[in-house]
């Protein structure tokens, strides 16, 4: 099978083009298991690449990742293309309800029912979908790279005694990052969080003025492979995320041999950790099961063993054989 994907991502000619090996936590990982080749929507649309929407003749399946930006662009290749167009709405539903302007909404729709087949990231969403469409509507997820994390990246370490915060806090955008920063000052241990901008650790240290919070060790990653090394480093982590959404963050703990507390509408929350499931506004409970993690061995190592004993829904084949079915 010829396979590409589209996403939002920027116009990179050092990857853009070419059989995609890349094996990190995001969304070109599809690229890779289906041994398929990633371009920008963006770039696309823009003419960087000197060829017309007729080039996706070359493949039998094209995936786009659809976010506000590539729903014109993917109509195009549906229009000028005999390959088969798989729809990801990408971000979380709310986004597409709440978010996305009203004439981008029609077409929107109309894209999903001019697409060979509908796939989303969690398993919740597909009765919404299933209401605008009548073309297949299907759960596939997104696959996650545990070899390599298990036997190249984050090999078994002496875990500190911190809280790792499932988003950071910044200057202009900060997606949940102060409900997380809440729980950590009711938790009452050191935590720890990736600053995409060192300057902005100064806004941890401002919001530390007016709530007790303990040290919280600031890093900022410069790729996911840095990213995931230092998640490894923690005892735990915490995202309390109102999103009905995937959750990357979750498996990101599982697969560094870490629990999560996150709410459910974070799919691979629901199914890695049903025991640490909160609603993201009940920062007592979140608070009281991290405690009892650090305090109660055997409850932490049972919560890690049901969490183990799911990851191969995660895995490249059960993956593969969820798109594949869909088509």
């Amino acid at each position: 099978m010829r396979f590409c994907i589209v996403t939002c991502y920027p116009f990179n000619p050092y990857v853009d083009g070419k059989v995609c090996t890349l094996e990190i936590n995001n969304l070109h990982i599809w690229a890779t298991v289906m041994e398929g080749i990633h371009y920008s929507g963006t770039g696309f649309a823009l003419g960087w690449y000197g060829v017309g929407y007729e080039f996706f003749n070359n493949f039998d399946v094209v995936m786009v990742l659809v976010r506000d930006g590539l729903i014109e662009p993917a109509i195009k290749i549906k229009q000028r293309s005999k390959a088969k167009l798989i729809v990801y709405p990408e971000p979380e539903l709310e986004h597409f309800t709440s978010f996305t302007p009203r004439d981008a909404q029609v077409r929107l729709v109309e894209l999903l029912n001019m697409a060979d087949a509908v796939a989303v990231p969690n398993a919740e969403t597909v009765p919404f979908f299933q209401a605008l469409t009548c073309k297949p509507v299907g759960f596939i997820g997104l696959p996650f790279p545990l070899k390599r994390v298990r036997e190249k990246l984050c090999p078994p370490v002496q875990k500190e005694v911190e809280i790792h915060l499932g988003s950071f806090m910044g200057s202009y955008w900060s997606r949940n990052g102060l409900a997380n920063l809440v729980t950590l000052s009711k938790i009452g241990l050191p935590g720890a969080v990736d600053l995409q901008d060192p300057k902005e650790k100064k806004y941890v240290e401002l919001f530390g003025k007016h709530i007790p919070l303990s040290s919280i060790r600031c890093y900022h990653s410069v790729s996911w492979d840095h990213y995931i090394v230092e998640l490894n480093k923690s005892s735990l982590g915490v995202h309390m995320d109102f999103r009905l959404t995937w959750g990357r963050f979750p498996i990101d703990c599982a697969a560094v041999r870490m629990p999560c507390i996150a709410p459910q509408n974070l799919y691979t929350q629901k199914i890695l950790f049903p025991r640490l499931c909160v609603p993201y506004h009940d920062i007592e409970q979140a608070a009281k099961l991290a405690r009892k993690l650090l305090s109660d061995r055997a409850f932490y190592d049972e919560v890690m063993e049901y969490a183990e004993s799911r990851l191969h829904l995660f895995d490249y084949e059960e993956s593969k054989k969820r798109l594949l079915n869909l088509l």
